[in-house]
């Protein structure tokens, strides 16, 4: 007997119907959040690979003994493999659906560094189950693009790949805001009104020695680790995610002249993708003299061993602002790239960046390397954008961490004991309650 073709509109039909549970469930799932008593537990999430802001206050957080479990929370399995052998906690999301709901839903606080839907592969349900915990949002950079909340202007929120993400994203209860100068922005980006003032746990790598377990997640090749190591200048190109709307710093005609400027000047290259626009390459190797880093490769160990950064804008280009070193930018004008970003006005105007086209790109950076003249400017910007000590981000976020458990796992609780409460004494400026009249009679 012949299978029936497939009717288009069942299809449809099954997965308006599977949408309209998952929303349910997301509903329910939340409420039950708000409700439950919360544990003594703290989650960190991330992205697929071990890096970013989340990533040094999780190790932080496991380092030493504390009145809280803390987990790393994914769903790569090869990710829970690799940091189980180092002996660090770690909890499976995808291996025990209601484990993971269960711990979710019973968290004291939850820490991100990037969108939540990323994090949570966009599961409503999943995400619902924190909406009773504290969350706490690190992100992962200073930026001149719009984000979240502040593209609605700009991008239709009737689309649901666009309104989930702006709505996870913006459900913290706390964000990090690492300068007075971007208050404001962080307000508009997540709709939050409780700021952090504290400088990304990120940074301090840049500034001192990496751990063992730092270094999870900043493997290289032999190969590689010895030309990182090696005399030769070292230039650390990171071209930045760009709404499916490459730049120059992705294109065949760069990549091919960054090859040839190399071999020419003995420089050497190594090229790191967004690690959510991987389209250069997704994993480490070199190809026609070129360095290629995984996208998803955590660099910031690494950081201060590169001579200069080239970038269209990507928030790395501040946070290289800590090693000192030069910093290029490609100089794209109104209407060269979106109409909304980069977005230059969101950061101090200060001129602190060598900037470059596709028509002078040698000669600009050949400048950078041997005739810094941006020395001065760059340490005001990394001063004005980072108002704390880069070394101390770590132990001031869990200074709050610890508050917020202590808060959320504390009695919450009332009892009426059911008895009838005295009468209130009158006050002073009260008259005393009339004795009802006497004649004069009475009074003799």
């Amino acid at each position: 007997m012949a299978t029936p073709a497939r009717n288009p509109q069942d299809e449809a039909l099954k997965q308006q119907l599977a949408a309209l549970e998952e929303q349910q469930v997301s509903l329910q799932f939340g409420e039950l959040s708000r409700r439950v008593k919360k544990r003594p537990v703290v989650l960190f999430f991330g992205r697929n690979t071990f890096s970013d802001n989340t990533k040094y206050l999780y190790l932080k957080a496991a380092a030493e003994k504390r009145s809280y479990d803390v987990f790393w929370c994914t769903f790569e399995q090869e990710l829970v493999t690799t940091l189980r052998a180092a002996g660090l906690p770690v909890h499976a999301l995808g291996q025990d659906v209601d484990r993971s709901i269960d711990l979710l839903m019973h968290a004291a606080v939850a820490v991100f560094s990037i969108n939540p839907s990323e994090s949570l592969r966009a599961s409503m349900a999943l995400a619902a189950c924190l909406d009773g915990a504290q969350k706490l949002q690190l992100w992962h950079g200073v930026s001149v693009k719009h984000l979240l909340l502040t593209l609605m202007p700009h991008l239709s929120v009737r689309e649901l790949g666009l309104r989930r993400p702006w709505d996870l994203g913006s459900r913290a209860d706390y964000v990090l805001s690492t300068a007075s100068c971007f208050d404001g922005y962080w307000r508009r980006v997540f709709g939050c009104k409780k700021l952090v003032r504290a400088g990304f746990p990120r940074n301090e790598v840049i500034v001192r020695k990496a751990s063992a377990r730092e270094r999870i997640g900043t493997e290289l090749p032999m190969e590689m680790a010895d030309l990182l190591e090696g005399e030769q200048k070292k230039v650390l190109v990171v071209p930045t995610w760009q709404r499916e709307r490459p730049t120059w710093l992705t294109s065949e005609e760069f990549l091919r002249g960054l090859a040839e400027l190399g071999q020419k000047r003995k420089i050497t290259f190594f090229v790191k993708a967004h690690p959510t626009y991987s389209t250069i390459g997704s994993s480490t190797h070199e190809v026609g003299g070129l360095q290629i880093l995984h996208p998803g490769i955590d660099v910031y160990p690494l950081m201060s061993r590169f001579d200069a950064l080239v970038t269209d804008y990507s928030s790395i280009l501040f946070d290289f602002l800590h090693t000192g070193k030069p910093v290029l930018s490609l100089d794209l004008k109104p209407g060269d790239h979106q109409s909304f970003e980069p977005d230059w006005s969101l950061v101090p105007d200060v001129d602190f960046r060598e900037r470059f086209t596709g028509g002078n790109f040698a000669v600009k950076l050949e400048t950078a390397l041997e005739k810094d003249s941006f020395q001065d400017a760059r340490r005001e910007m990394r001063d004005r954008i980072f108002e704390t000590d880069p070394l101390a981000a770590g132990d001031s976020l869990m200074l709050l961490i610890d508050r917020l458990v202590k808060k959320a796992t504390a009695d919450d609780f009332t009892v009426d004991h059911c008895v009838e409460e005295p009468a209130a004494a009158p006050s002073e400026s009260e008259p005393a309650p009339a004795q009802g009249n006497r004649s004069l009679t009475d009074a003799a």
